[in-house]
């Protein structure tokens, strides 16, 4: 029989090893973090973009830090976009600004902020041109609110833009929803709205704009751990987010494809289930 000393300094013991085999999983998750960065960095770093897909973020020149407030999102993106489909992907963010010669190169960007915004005329044509010569702009209010500045001074600078446009509610029929997952849901960090906008030109969605955080569902630590939560839904919600990020891309490399009417009996058997 074991005596009461014997047991507590066994129970010791045991606390000490759990505690440092937590401290030794956090730190291999740690030097795997940085390892993967490297690899990034240092495949990328002599990649052309060839037919890869390029995660491109758009810099407003009046910004400091406010347009990228999760730098290592598009990162989780990318690789989950290489894991769950078969697009190619470029490993290296592209960072633009309006008026940059690569512009015009990169098909897909990303414009995420909560600061009011106001473009010249030189950047409000080239920023036209852009979408309506095929380019695809996804814009993320991350406020967390309606009405905020941002949302104000956006829907301003896109009625100067395009005059004769306004945004609408992409209804849930729209390929945007079906482009790889079947989506029943909005995600984000915070759901403020339960729908996406766009913005429709020459018959495709040319902007989609979000006020519910997507980048920020995606936000991790340096040890990997995500650092919201998501209101109210938690992590159904971020996975919904997910999803929703990755169909946003999809989209953007395939347009309306699939509603075409081969398509339909097998989504709408799928939708059944």
């Amino acid at each position: 029989m074991r005596t009461l000393l014997e047991e507590r300094q066994m129970e010791k013991r045991g606390l000490r090893k759990a505690s440092f085999r937590k401290r030794s999983k956090n730190f291999l998750s740690f030097l795997l973090f940085l390892f993967f960065c490297f690899s990034l960095e240092f495949l990328a770093a002599g990649e052309s973009s060839g037919n890869r897909f390029i995660f491109g973020q758009l810099k407003n020149k009046e910004q400091t830090q406010d347009w990228d407030p999760y730098p290592q999102a598009a990162f989780d993106i990318l690789s989950f976009l290489t894991q769950t489909t078969s697009v190619k992907v470029g490993l290296k963010k592209r960072i633009l600004s309006l008026g940059d010669t690569d512009l015009f190169e990169s098909p897909f960007l990303l414009f995420t902020t909560q600061t009011k915004i106001e473009w010249s005329d030189q950047e409000r044509e080239i920023l036209k041109r852009y979408l309506s010569g095929g380019g695809f702009l996804l814009v993320e209010d991350r406020s967390g609110q309606k009405n905020g500045s941002f949302d104000y001074s956006f829907r301003q600078e896109m009625k100067k833009i395009f005059p004769e446009k306004s945004f609408k509610i992409i209804p849930r029929d729209h390929a945007i929803y079906r482009s790889f997952y079947l989506l029943r849901s909005i995600g984000g960090r915070k759901i403020v709205n339960n729908y996406f906008e766009g913005l429709e030109i020459d018959g495709r969605i040319a902007l989609v704009y979000s006020q519910n955080d997507l980048l920020g569902a995606w936000a991790k630590d340096i040890f990997g751990n995500y650092l919201y939560e998501c209101e109210p839904g938690k992590q159904t919600q971020r996975w919904e987010s997910e999803k929703c990020m990755i169909n946003i891309i999809l989209y953007s490399l395939t347009g309306s494809y699939k509603t075409d009417k081969i398509h339909i009996p097998f989504i709408e058997e799928k939708l059944r289930r």
